[in-house]
């Protein structure tokens, strides 16, 4: 399924260019025009300081089936059809959600700057 991107859905994604294979993922889309998304995963990405890594449960995300993290240390590009293909669109974040990742991309030292300031202004 290959459709538009829009800024703050949350997505099941399958990337090409995980590794070893490629891989579906739950991705929150950041900014459409890029696209830029930040992954959501069962556990913290320990190369990255703990505090950019917003913890999430089911009741924040219902297509979730475990508390997970969003990982604002590293923003993601993907290009339909060539990295990736769109498996599910789960819609809108909630609001609570955004603003909370506003509040870590606002305060990250490992995001671009110009990364960070579209981020802030697309969710």
């Amino acid at each position: 399924m290959n459709m538009p991107f829009a800024d703050g859905n949350a997505y099941l994604i399958k990337f090409r260019f995980t590794r070893p294979r490629p891989k579906e993922k739950y991705a929150i889309c950041v900014c459409e025009e890029k696209p830029l998304f930040f992954f959501i995963s069962s556990n913290q990405r320990t190369r990255f300081v703990s505090a950019s890594q917003l913890r999430v449960s089911p009741t924040d995300l219902p297509f979730l089936r475990k508390n997970s993290y969003v990982n604002t240390a590293e923003a993601v590009t993907c290009v339909i059809p060539h990295t990736c293909n769109i498996i599910k669109d789960f819609g809108p974040v909630p609001e609570h959600i955004k603003q909370q990742i506003k509040i870590l991309v606002h305060e990250s030292e490992t995001l671009p700057k110009r990364f960070i300031d579209i981020i802030i202004r697309k969710l």
